[in-house]
C-alpha cells in the first residue's frame, strides 16, 4: 500500500454532509442507532484498500470489520461470486426443510475444522440464537437447570441472555436486565484485572476457581445442578481479556469432577480472529459444545452454529433451527470463506506480532496505559487512572479514541468505556495495520503528554 493511500481526514467529524444526515437519523431512529459521538461519520462506500470512504471525502483505516462478520475485507470476489451462483441456483429456501448439497458440505466442513471430539453441527441464524440452543442442549442432556457464566462476557442481546451481556458499564443493563433464573456467575478470569486482587498486574486468575469452588459451590449453588459452563475464551465486549492455562487447568477439572459441559462462545475470538482456527486452541481446550458465527459469515448473509459432540447432540430433541437458517447463498459464502481461512492465518500471525511490537511499550510509557493485549488480529488498549489502583478512565479513553480518528483510524470505542479495541480484517494489509499502529501511539503520547 502506497503512502498516498494511507486515510486522510480533511473535514471536521463529522462532516457537513455527515451532520445532515446524522440530523434526519434522530427524528426517525431509536436512540441507540444515533451514533454521531460514538462514529461521527457516515459511510459512503468501501474501497478495494481497505479503507472506509464517509460521505464527506475523508478515509479511514477499517478496524471494524463488521464487528469481526466481514474478516476477509470488504469485497472478497470469491465469497460475492459463490452467493450470487448459490442465489442463482437455489433460490431462497427454507433449508432446515428442504436442503442442497452446499449445505451438508458445510456441516462437514465445519467437523473438519473443530476440535476432535466435535462430530455434529446444528444450524442457527446468528450467534444470539446459538448461545440459547447450547444453553437449551446443556439442560437437556445433563437434566440439571443451571448454568455458570462469567460477569462481562458478551453473548447476545435476547431477554434471557440480556443478564449475561457485557456490563462494565453499567448504563448498558440499567432499566433492562432481566434477572433471569438459571444462571449463576463468577467474575471473568483475567491476569490483569481481578476483583480479589489489589495492586498493579500480573494477577493469578486462579483466584476464580477459588471462588467457585470456596464460596460459589458452597453457598449459592451444589454443583449438581450446574448443567453446564459458558464462556468466552478470550472476551472481546470486555476488553479482549484471556484467562491464563493455569485458569483452564482448573476449570477443566471442575467439568471433569462435577459432569459439566464445557461451552465455548467462539462467535468473536473463533475462525482465526485470535491467531489459531479457534481461541480455546491456545490452550488446548476440547469443549463438549462450541458456538460459531459473525466471521463465519465470512462478509456474506448471517450465519451461526453450533457444534458438538455425539454425546450431546446425535439425540437432541432442542430445535434451533428457523425460516433463514442456513439459506443456501448464505452457506456458499460460507463454504467460499472457509477456502480463505488457512492462507489468512498467517497474516494475522504478522499482524499480532506487528500489534505486539508498536503498541506494547506504551506500558512502560505511560502511568494511564494499564495494557495493552493482541491476540491475532485482536488489539485493545485499556486506560487507567494509575497503574496501582487500575481504576478505569473512560474519559482519556474518550479523548483518545476521537484523536486517533482524527488521524484516520477507525476502531471500536465508547464514551463510557476505558478499552479502546482494534479488529481489522484478519487479511488487512500488514504495513496498514503497522500504520495504524503508530498512529495510535502518536495518539496516546498527544492526549497524554499534549506533545
Amino acid at each position: 500500500m502506497s503512502r498516498q493511500n494511507y486515510p486522510k481526514v480533511s473535514t471536521e467529524l463529522p462532516g457537513p454532509r455527515s451532520q445532515e444526515i446524522f440530523d434526519r437519523q434522530g427524528k426517525v431512529f431509536y436512540t441507540q442507532m444515533h451514533q454521531s459521538v460514538t462514529c461521527p461519520l457516515i459511510l459512503d462506500f468501501k474501497s478495494d484498500d481497505e479503507l472506509l470512504h464517509d460521505v464527506d471525502g475523508n478515509t479511514f483505516a477499517n478496524h471494524l470489520s463488521a464487528w469481526g462478520a466481514a474478516p476477509y475485507g470488504s469485497f472478497p470476489p470469491s465469497v460475492r461470486q459463490a452467493q450470487i451462483e448459490a442465489w442463482d441456483r437455489y433460490g431462497m429456501e427454507i433449508s432446515c426443510f428442504l436442503q442442497s448439497p452446499p449445505v451438508v458440505e458445510l456441516a462437514e466442513r465445519l467437523v473438519a475444522l473443530a476440535p476432535g471430539n466435535l462430530t455434529r453441527v446444528a444450524p442457527t441464524v446468528t450467534g444470539t440464537e446459538a448461545v440459547e440452543g447450547a444453553v437449551k442442549m446443556a439442560r437437556e442432556h445433563t437434566g440439571r437447570p443451571m448454568i455458570l457464566a462469567f460477569l462481562g462476557q458478551y453473548h447476545g442481546e435476547s431477554t434471557y441472555l440480556s443478564q449475561a451481556t457485557s456490563t462494565e458499564v453499567s448504563s448498558i443493563s440499567s432499566g433492562a436486565a432481566s434477572y433471569a433464573p438459571g444462571l449463576v456467575f463468577a467474575p471473568y478470569p483475567s491476569t490483569y484485572r481481578v476483583p480479589f486482587a489489589k495492586g498493579p498486574a500480573p494477577h493469578d486468575d486462579t483466584a476464580v476457581i477459588d471462588y467457585i469452588e470456596q464460596w460459589l459451590l458452597r453457598h449459592q449453588v451444589e454443583p449438581t445442578q450446574i448443567a453446564g459452563v459458558l464462556i468466552e475464551p478470550i472476551a472481546g465486549e470486555l476488553g479482549v481479556y484471556a484467562p491464563s492455562q493455569a485458569f483452564w487447568d482448573g476449570l477443566t477439572r471442575l467439568c471433569r469432577e462435577h459432569g459439566w459441559l464445557l461451552i465455548c462462545d467462539e462467535i468473536q475470538s473463533g475462525l482465526g480472529r485470535s491467531g489459531p482456527v479457534w481461541a480455546g486452541d491456545l490452550w488446548g481446550l476440547e469443549p463438549d459444545l462450541l458456538l460459531t458465527g459473525k466471521g463465519f459469515a465470512a462478509g456474506g448473509q448471517a450465519m451461526a452454529a453450533i457444534i458438538g459432540t455425539d454425546a450431546v447432540m446425535a439425540d437432541t430433541h432442542v430445535y434451533t433451527t428457523g425460516t433463514y437458517v442456513w439459506e443456501p447463498a448464505a452457506v456458499a459464502a460460507s463454504l467460499a470463506g472457509l477456502d480463505l481461512l488457512e492462507p489468512a492465518l498467517e497474516n494475522v500471525k504478522e499482524l499480532e506480532r506487528i500489534g505486539r511490537e508498536v503498541m506494547t511499550p506504551l506500558v512502560e510509557k505511560y502511568e494511564q496505559v494499564g495494557d495493552v493485549r493482541q491476540y491475532g488480529a485482536w488489539g485493545a488498549i485499556e486506560f487507567v487512572e494509575d497503574k496501582v489502583s487500575q481504576r478505569p478512565n473512560s474519559a482519556v479513553q474518550s479523548r483518545f479514541a476521537h484523536n486517533i480518528l482524527r488521524r484516520g483510524v477507525l476502531g471500536i470505542s465508547d464514551p463510557g468505556k476505558w478499552v479502546y479495541r482494534m479488529q481489522p480484517a484478519l487479511t488487512m494489509d500488514p504495513d496498514l495495520y503497522r500504520w495504524s499502529c503508530e498512529q495510535i501511539v502518536e495518539a496516546v503520547g498527544e492526549v497524554l503528554t499534549g506533545s
